[in-house]
């Protein structure tokens, strides 16, 4: 019992350590051991440890207050790399990612309708295309997915789109690679991914990442936030329109038929009605129409808006967030929609809520959940997020 303790005491530490340092940067051994309240033996034996991993190297003298110049210490953002995967849009993404977050190598393979057995089978060809690529000895591999999962037990509850039910996505990853996989759904991880990479100074914060589909992902206390069967953030199936457009789950007027790029797509339709080509809008018509000012287009974009102001009014009032960002491919749309958004928001809850709020889309563009995953790892493995 005793030597059980002295271990998770010693991991418990060293993961200290390398937090502190990570966020730090150039920092002194005397002065990690003033931030972690560790002795200073402690911290040399366990800083000399994690160099030895070559997690951490020296990178030259600080400044001298009186005696010998301090060796500066930071972590080695090369020394592993983070085997990334995104499977939530019409083609899965991979990357291998460095310790700070930035890519170093990328695949990208179309699933053109595959499901089931043959999306697992597409799966293991992007791994090992990346495995081969690798410059430095994987951390683990975190995967981004759609639907419903069991982040602890890494277990793909239903991904209906994939064709997956109670997969074991983990356990069959680890078993063929024998490293550590770390599975979430799509839309969490990004929501990890703005509060470890976004610049934003609160530990609170919903994401809501819009596309094809739409869900949300809430960090509270600086935790991601799954719910008791692991679906917080299913905003895509709340109804906003009473009596509206049959949904693909069965209810009607749910978020996702009138605030996704589908349903703004079928509005677009209704609205111009047949198009002389015969072919049905495109996202990037509709996008380049709004660019060149076409009033209708703005007009039906700033509509989704407010639909999507009108769920996001809900998660303020419930959860008194103040940092909300926009993911996914609705970023693309640009001014109207978040001028909708807006709208709606400062018209359903408290004035003094709807002004402490800061609503933006994302700076990480397409890769967000690529770097959620690449965060889920890194606070897993390290503790450093």
């Amino acid at each position: 019992m005793q030597k059980a303790t002295r271990t998770h005491t010693k991991r418990h530490n060293s993961r200290l350590i390398l937090k502190t340092i990570y966020h730090e940067g150039d920092i002194s051994r005397a002065d990690l051991a003033r931030a972690t309240r560790l002795t200073k033996a402690t911290v040399s034996t366990l800083v000399a440890d994690l160099m030895d991993e070559g997690l951490v190297r020296e990178t030259g003298l600080g400044p001298s207050i009186g005696g010998k110049p301090p060796r500066l210490l930071r972590v080695a953002d090369d020394a592993r790399q983070l085997l990334c995967l995104d499977l939530s849009a019409s083609y899965f993404r991979g990357a291998l990612i460095n310790l700070r977050g930035e890519m170093t190598r990328r695949v990208d393979m179309g699933v053109n309708g595959r499901t089931a057995d043959d999306a697992l089978a597409l799966v293991h060809s992007l791994i090992t295309q990346l495995q081969a690529q690798t410059q430095a000895p994987i951390l683990g591999i975190g995967i981004g997915t759609p639907g419903l999962v069991d982040t602890d037990q890494g277990i793909v509850l239903g991904a209906v789109n994939l064709g997956w039910h109670d997969l074991p996505l983990k356990a069959l990853l680890e078993q063929q690679y024998n490293l550590p996989v770390y599975v979430g759904n799509d839309s969490h991880l990004a929501a990890l991914a703005a509060y470890s990479f976004d610049p934003h100074d609160t530990s609170n914060l919903v994401l809501i990442k819009a596309g094809r589909g739409i869900g949300a992902g809430i960090v509270l206390g600086g935790q991601l936030h799954v719910g008791d069967g692991f679906g917080a953030g299913e905003i895509g199936h709340v109804t906003v329109v009473e009596d509206g457009e049959r949904c693909s789950c069965g209810n009607r007027g749910c978020l996702e038929t009138v605030a996704s790029i589908r349903g703004i797509l079928q509005q677009v339709a209704f609205q111009r009605g047949p198009a002389p080509h015969g072919l049905a809008p495109t996202w990037d018509e509709v996008v380049q129409a709004a660019q060149q000012n076409d009033e209708v287009m703005i007009a039906i974009l700033q509509q989704a808006g407010r639909y999507m102001g009108t769920a996001i009014a809900h998660l303020i009032g419930i959860l008194n967030v103040r940092q909300i960002v926009i993911a996914g491919q609705m970023c693309r749309a640009g001014e109207p929609f978040l001028a909708g958004v807006r709208t709606a928001v400062r018209q359903r809850v408290l004035p003094a809520m709807a002004a402490g709020t800061n609503i933006q889309f994302t700076t990480l563009g397409d890769d967000v959940v690529l770097m959620g995953a690449s965060a889920l790892v890194l606070k897993h493995q390290l503790g450093v997020i």
